[in-house]
């Protein structure tokens, strides 16, 4: 059986990892049984700045902690979820 609740909108942040040779970080989802590939991403915690959230989800994501922040973009990205994983949870 699956439980699902309605969820607010939540604040998130993306990463574009680049090592010395430009090169950047796509990494292959392990929970999902696709072929999916994605960037480090996540929410904003409470307290939580979007640089101190991109850190943790790149940390928590990958076991990277020392980076250096190249650029930050200064207006928002937004994009459409698919419903069936809008505002739930299961």
């Amino acid at each position: 059986m699956q439980i699902s609740k309605n969820l607010p909108l939540r604040l998130g942040v993306g990463i574009i990892l680049l090592n010395h040779e430009n090169k950047v970080f796509v990494g292959r989802r392990i929970d999902n049984p696709k072929n999916s590939w994605q960037m480090p991403q996540g929410g904003v915690d409470q307290n939580e700045n979007f640089l101190q959230a991109a850190k943790r989800e790149l940390e928590e994501e990958t076991g990277i902690k020392s980076v250096e922040l190249v650029k930050e973009l200064s207006g928002w990205l937004g994009y459409d979820l698919p419903k069936n994983l809008l505002g739930k949870v299961l």
